[in-house]
This record gives structure tokens, sequence and C-alpha cells, in this order.
């Protein structure tokens, strides 16, 4: 499988980060969600949102990346002030490896050093089984509004962290 390694972001991982996101999202999510939902929720990566990106996503998230034989695998978010779990993506070609386990577990530590008691989020419908396994408790299914406006099914959930 190679080394795997998790690190705080860099923008010189932008790029990387949408692209693990768009394959996440349009590859491993499609069972779960329609085309329109889909295209709303991540759009294709090009030079125009990778510097969107750069100036609204990255520097108002705490974030890391997980590096499999020097490709980024997925990466994770957390906004501590609001103690929300953001982001745990995996491009779908490093599914089922331990990437996303790894990303929870250093988020996690992230959000406790940073005094969060708890993590709370809008999962995916996809995602829901992953974070439920790592504890995190279904506080029932909610309406999550895409930055565009889109509405997509989602599972409220929160983790009390030890």
């Amino acid at each position: 499988m190679g080394r795997l390694t998790v690190r705080i972001a860099t923008i010189e991982d932008a790029r990387g980060i949408l692209e693990a996101h768009y394959s996440a999202v349009h590859e491993t999510a499609a069972r779960d969600y329609p085309l329109e939902v889909r295209r709303a929720w991540s759009k294709p990566v090009t030079p125009e949102r990778v510097e969107q990106y750069l100036k609204h996503g990255l520097p108002h998230e705490t974030t890391v990346v997980a590096e499999l034989n020097g490709e980024i695998a997925g990466f994770g978010a957390i906004v501590p002030a609001n103690s929300e779990l953001r982001a745990v993506y995996v491009a779908a070609a490093f599914d089922g490896r331990g990437v996303g386990s790894a990303l929870l577990r250093e988020v996690e530590r992230m959000a406790k050093e940073q005094g969060c008691d708890e993590l709370r989020m809008d999962s995916s419908l996809t995602a829901a089984p992953f974070y439920k396994r790592h504890g995190y408790e279904d506080m029932g299914l909610g309406e999550h509004t895409l930055s565009g406006g889109c509405k997509m099914a989602c599972v409220r959930m929160r983790k009390v962290l030890d």
C-alpha cells in the first residue's frame, strides 16, 4: 500500500484537495445522490476553483491531508470555533485503505487540542455509516444547503470527544 502520511495542508495542496473532493463526490457518492446534487456539491477542478478555494476555503478551516505514495489521497477539515467537523473526503481510488480513519483520528485530536468537547456535522448519506463506526451519534436526517443554494439530504451527527 505504501506509507500513509497525515499532515497539515499547505497552499500547494489546494488542487489535490479539490481533486480528492471531486472524486469522492462524483464517484463514491454517486450511488446516493443524483447528478444535479453532485454537480452543485463539487464542480470540476479548474484554476478558478483552486483560486476560490485558496481565498474562501482553506484559510477558514483547519485542514489536514493524507498522502499516499506522494499523492493526496484525501483530506479532513474542522472549524474549531464552531465545534464543526467540516469534511473527511477520500479520493475514490484510495477508498477502503484506512485513509478516512487516519484523517478522522487526526482532526479529532486537533479539535480536542483546540478545546473542542465535541464535533458536530452534516454528514452525507454515503459517509454516515463510516462516522457511526467511529463513534458518531446519528441525530436524524436533515437537509444541508450547499453554497449555491442546492439542497441535499444529510445525516446530522455528533461525537463527544474523550
